[in-house]
């Protein structure tokens, strides 16, 4: 029987294995993001061959020309799952969109440098409500089987991300940007 992460709505097999305290993802999620992030340590064929995607999705953007985004994946996954209403999990979202947005936007081309700048402010960051499932790809995208014919890159899967939030939510990211980050 298979369950939808509460963050993207991949669906997995039931894991006995540990969740982040405030990201909130499924923990057949979280295992898949942690051994893609740690290179090893679990084997998960079993969780990648049983699992799968939804079947309702938004289309696959298109690869661009653009600055290649692989190194924004992990804030991709820090946004798409995107956990509770704690002060840890909203400044988590807001951060981690904050550099998606810099880069993406081209406003910077420094990875993590807006995080950075927004984290000399505590406490001024509101919730964001979330895009419904489906509006975004899934990181079970980036593998394949389980309904993924043709794995998506980190860069497909952070700029659907992105463009999912931001449909939601452009002028409040685009004036934090401004107020947080580039302001001195």
């Amino acid at each position: 029987m298979l369950s939808p992460c509460p963050g993207c709505g991949a669906l997995f097999p039931p894991c006995d294995g540990a969740t982040h305290r405030y990201i909130g993802a499924s923990a057949g999620c979280w295992a898949l993001f942690n051994w893609s992030v740690v290179g090893g340590g679990i084997d998960v064929t079993n969780l990648i061959a049983q699992s799968r995607i939804p079947d309702d999705l938004a289309p696959i953007p298109e690869p661009g020309d653009a600055l290649p985004l692989d190194s924004l994946w992990g804030d991709a996954y820090g946004v798409q799952h995107h956990g509770g209403s704690s002060p840890q999990a909203i400044q988590s979202v807001a951060l981690h969109l904050l550099n998606l947005h810099g880069i993406i936007s081209g406003q910077t081309t420094r990875p993590r440098w807006p995080i950075e700048r927004a984290l000399r402010i505590h406490g001024v960051f509101h919730k964001l409500n979330p895009p419904a499932i489906g509006r975004a790809l899934t990181y079970r995208h980036l593998f394949p089987g389980g309904g993924v014919v043709t794995p998506v890159t980190h860069s497909q899967y952070a700029v659907s991300v992105y463009e999912a939030w931001m449909t939601l939510h452009r002028s409040v990211v685009e004036q934090w940007y401004e107020r947080y980050v580039v302001s001195e």
